[in-house]
């Protein structure tokens, strides 16, 4: 586990609904006023991470979520370095959101691949590393221990973007180094990052491994392309673009979709499964079947297009043109 959040950190460790609203903050006395202090902190945290908002820590339209947060602590304990461990009431918290019109960002969250290569100065050596243009420097694979990609990490749990890293092994066996990711393709090492996992594509280039390095990044998703500034902004610009896609809002409403390729009972148990499992959707009934064709009614949030990119985002729905009455239709994947 993260000691900082309590939370995955493997290879994108995707948060599940529960991690999402867990947090750690410092606590300094035992006195019930820094518990409340605790606990309030926390919830600024969890907001940040599951409305999406990196500023939500100061909207005052949630102001009562965090004035009120000890009403939705479910558990707590002491954590390392004198701080509190606390889980918080998610649901609840969801409803609240819903009921006021905020935005919901849950599960639907892209594994984001980081190619990032570091300027260290000196010769280049062996391994991950190499010169460009008379620099040199290293690759940033999962088994560094910098400072930079330490903060680059803890960006990433607060805003719960599950990264990718590269292995050592990794690298090596798809011929990537300093060099490649200084001046290479950014389409090739986006070719690269999909087949070893990645939905998104961070390729960053900075001018030491220092948490105050400068670095200059390139987001790749899906038909986007976007060129940041600065050791976190790579991480928080990206995650601001996912929150955007699929992060939803309003109230809940009825909605029919199709999913074809369904062959047998197990298969309709498991997209049935699938989508209640989706954060803005909180019901699915079944319309009609039809060979293995069925259709679904949902209750969600969002719209159309927001449904379609986050079901689509698994890859375990493809989506296909519309049916009759602008039915929005996906093809199972086996």
């Amino acid at each position: 586990m993260c000691a900082a959040l309590l939370l995955p950190c493997g290879p994108a460790a995707a948060l599940t609904r529960i991690e999402l609203y867990q947090a750690t903050a410092p606590l300094s006395d035992r006195s019930e006023a820094a518990q409340t202090a605790a606990f309030q902190s926390a919830m600024r945290t969890v907001l940040v991470r599951v409305t999406g908002n990196r500023m939500a820590d100061e909207d005052a339209a949630l102001a009562p979520l965090v004035t009120n947060a000890r009403r939705y602590v479910q558990q707590y304990r002491a954590a390392a370095d004198g701080g509190l461990w606390m889980a918080f009431d998610g649901a609840a918290i969801e409803r609240w959101l819903t009921q006021n019109g905020q935005p919901l960002w849950g599960r639907e969250r892209p594994a984001t691949f980081v190619w990032l290569a570091a300027q260290t100065g000196g010769q280049g050596g062996q391994g991950g590393q190499g010169s460009q243009g008379g620099q040199s420097g290293v690759l940033i694979t999962a088994e560094d221990t910098s400072e930079l990609k330490a903060s680059i990490d803890a960006a990433a749990l607060q805003r719960g973007l599950p990264l990718i890293w590269p292995s050592a092994a990794d690298a090596q066996k798809n011929h990537v180094d300093y060099s490649s990711v200084n001046g290479g393709s950014a389409a090739a090492l986006a070719d690269i990052a999909h087949r070893l996992g990645g939905d998104g594509v961070l390729i960053g280039r900075a001018n030491g491994n220092s948490a105050a390095a400068n670095v200059r990044w390139t987001h790749l998703f899906q038909d986007r392309s976007s060129d940041y500034s600065g050791a976190l902004d790579g991480v928080n610009r990206a995650a601001d673009l996912y929150a955007g896609l699929f992060a939803a809002s309003g109230n809940l409403q009825p909605m029919d979709i199709e999913v074809t390729g369904i062959s047998d009972l197990h298969e309709y148990a498991s997209i049935e499964n699938y989508l209640e499992s989706q954060t803005f959707i909180s019901h699915v009934s079944v319309q009609a079947l039809n060979g293995d064709t069925v259709r679904f009614r949902l209750a969600t949030r969002g719209g159309g297009e927001s449904l379609q990119r986050s079901l689509a985002l698994s890859g375990r729905l493809t989506p296909l043109s519309a049916g009759e009455n602008g039915i929005q239709r996906f093809q199972l994947h086996h």
